[in-house]
């Protein structure tokens, strides 16, 4: 647990209690600051009166500082019963507020020294429940107090213990402390509440840390609050230009806001610095090509991504690449990998989109010849009826009425194609009655 800044006595806490020569710094530093101090105390309501800081409500007598530094000493030994018992004993008798706060405080020293997380945060909320510790060492074991609860998993108590410290605090609170009490509530669910917390660490610190950044941005995301998301990732990515997963997310954050152009350049971004390395991210980005309309810029990637090794060139790899170059109406591109494939294939799929492309571009004699073929190959599923209907059109369309006729009685058969063929056939024998 860190200290907060200008506060004396606790340095070097970490997420859980400091390591035991930490502690004995700690104890003796804090014992000593207790027993040094007066007597008036300040009142007990949690608004801090900075102008009137909180005295020592009282002294401690020479017997009693005698015996605490008996028990501290038994603390340096590692005799923690001996001394837990003793201090136990002195907190329970007949003394003032204050000098119970220095048994508890102590007694809650030797239950860390021990090891004993649980039972040193109730003897410190102890200590604090006296009401009669000065200012500095009040505010101190306030702040670890709390903390020492959260990492014991007791969240509630720990942030109550946080929330107080920042109403009776007179000291500068460290933009720590707001990210402290943010993790707590996090990890409570409660993000609404740790959010201010966030905001206030970064807005009060003039070099906010990345971390910082990630809680808050996670705290967005739990809350579903993708604009505020997106808005942190753009600013973590000022912090650290080279993390490629910052990148990643914001393209995905966008496209979960529709807003496509904006992730698709964002992606692009990222590609140029080399940051989308995964055969699944370089897929991302084609398909976002692809559905934002830019087919061409789809094909380039993936050739150059196939090119490079970047991704095998299997079978589905190559039909995307086709599909692009189709959309793009590339179609000696197109025709190019459509002919690799259906040479690979014995399914009829490669040379029905062949065909079809053909087809669109009016080069008929060509159609023909790899719509035959996919019909003859089989394995069109659903398409095998299209196949039927698009044959019929470019015999028609080079006058071979017989046959076209004959492909749309074949058309005619399947579900899909079944009204358009048999209106088609009906013209054509209006059309040609003879043939």
């Amino acid at each position: 647990m860190e200290s907060p800044p200008n506060s004396t006595g606790f340095r070097g806490w970490s997420s859980k209690l400091a390591t035991s020569e930490l502690l004995r710094e700690f104890g003796r530093t804090f014992t000593s600051a207790l027993l040094a101090v007066g007597c008036l105390a300040a009142p007990a309501l949690y608004a801090a009166d900075c102008s009137k800081p909180r005295e020592a409500k009282g002294t401690v007598s020479n017997s009693f500082a005698t015996a605490i530094q008996q028990a501290a000493a038994q603390i340096e030994k590692k005799d923690y019963g001996t001394a837990i018992s003793a201090l136990t004993k002195m907190a329970q008798s007949d003394v003032s507020a204050y000098e119970k706060a220095v048994a508890y405080y102590n007694l809650g020293y030797a239950y860390s020294a021990k090891g004993d997380n649980k039972n040193a945060a109730t003897a410190f909320k102890q200590a604090l429940d006296q009401d009669a510790m000065p200012q500095k060492q009040y505010e101190q074991l306030l702040y670890n107090t709390g903390q020492l609860f959260v990492a014991n998993g007791d969240y509630a108590q720990g942030t109550r213990l946080l929330e107080r410290y920042l109403a009776d605090t007179c000291s500068p609170i460290s933009p720590d402390v707001y990210i402290f009490l943010a993790s707590a509530y996090s990890e409570q669910k409660q993000f609404a509440k740790a959010l201010p917390y966030v905001d206030q660490a970064i807005a009060k610190s003039p070099k906010p840390k990345e971390s910082w950044y990630q809680l808050k941005l996670a705290i967005h995301f739990e809350q579903k609050q993708y604009k505020p998301a997106a808005e942190t990732l753009v600013k973590l990515i000022s912090i650290v230009p080279d993390k490629p997963d910052y990148w990643k997310q914001l393209s995905g954050i966008l496209w979960q806001m529709n807003e496509d152009t904006e992730s698709l350049a964002v992606l692009a971004l990222a590609e140029r610095q080399g940051f989308l390395q995964k055969p699944n991210e370089i897929k991302n980005l084609y398909n976002i090509y692809m559905v934002v309309g830019v087919p061409f810029k789809a094909g380039l990637f993936l050739q150059e991504a196939l090119d490079k090794g970047r991704l095998p060139a299997d079978e589905r790899n190559l039909n995307d690449l086709a599909n692009a170059w189709i959309n793009a109406r590339e179609t000696d591109r197109a025709a190019g990998v459509l002919r690799k494939l259906a040479a690979q294939s014995n399914k009829g799929e490669y040379d029905f989109k062949l065909g079809a492309m053909y087809g669109d571009d009016e080069r008929w004699g060509e159609s023909i010849e790899l719509l035959k073929k996919a019909i003859d190959k089989g394995g069109l599923g659903n398409k095998a009826g299209e196949a039927w209907l698009r044959l019929a059109m470019a015999y028609y369309s080079t006058k071979k009425i017989p046959e076209a006729k004959n492909a749309l009685a074949k058309a005619s058969g399947f579900d899909n194609t079944s009204r358009q063929a048999s209106q088609w056939l009906e013209h054509i024998k209006t059309e040609y009655p003879d043939a």
